[in-house]
């Protein structure tokens, strides 16, 4: 009986060790293959996962990784990765279209944003579509929360008066931040840094310039070439 007991309970931690992460089940109904779930389900950190995403080429992967870096806020890279696979269905497009409303290309994002067709994402992209078009989107009906991604009129005026810079990075290691800056000296430009609070993390947002318009920041980010990923901001 005893040894019954030992073997039965050796059984369960031996499940309870080589068995997939409990959050996995929901990678695996939406269509990721069982790696890709088992890793997806684990708790790490972001730097983590992106190393082990990278070591796999599968379209979940990739898309994974597009991802990881729209949440950074590194949107060029982004929409790379995007367009790169084919997993993810309308939020892929959803994130494409997003991407390129950053990135100041509207008749890509109209593309994208117009081919989606799923009622759960639907008041996002409609969202997108007005943004576009500068009007309130028609979900705001259903969904008033939306309008709180719009600027109004009187709050547009103000921000124009502030102007736009250009960032190129938000970094939680200070060190990775300040090469950056000396960097983006050496190449004249005026760069400095912000120290925000996200939740219990710190981050250090590199910046450099400032412009009248978003125009013009985006003109001349662009005129830096695809060594720099930037993206064109409110000046604070």
């Amino acid at each position: 009986m005893k040894i019954y007991i030992i073997i039965t309970v050796q059984l369960i931690l031996y499940s309870l060790t080589f068995s997939e992460p409990s959050y996995s089940s929901y990678w695996l109904a939406n269509g990721y293959s069982t790696e890709t779930a088992a890793l997806m389900g684990k708790t790490q950190s972001g730097e983590i996962l992106t190393q082990q995403l990278q070591k796999s080429d599968s379209p979940e992967t990739i898309f994974e990784m597009g991802r990881l870096y729209y949440a950074r806020g590194l949107y060029r890279q982004a929409l790379s990765f995007f367009r790169k696979t084919d997993f993810g269905g309308d939020l892929r497009l959803l994130y494409i279209g997003l991407c390129n409303i950053v990135l100041n290309e509207p008749d890509s994002a109209k593309t994208a944003l117009v081919k989606i067709t799923d009622a759960r994402i639907r008041a996002w992209s409609s969202a997108g579509l007005a943004r576009i078009s500068n009007t309130t989107p028609t979900a705001a009906n259903d969904f008033p929360y939306l309008t709180n991604f719009f600027l109004t009129g009187s709050e547009e005026t103000e921000q124009s008066k502030k102007g736009y810079t250009l960032q190129f990075g938000a970094f939680a290691d200070s060190t990775r931040a300040q090469k950056m800056v000396e960097i983006l000296k050496d190449i004249g430009l005026t760069p400095y840094t912000t120290r925000i609070d996200v939740g219990e993390r710190i981050l250090f947002r590199v910046r450099a310039e400032s412009f009248p318009t978003k125009e013009e920041a985006q003109q001349a980010g662009a005129a830096l070439g695809d060594q720099f990923i930037f993206m064109v901001v409110p000046e604070e």
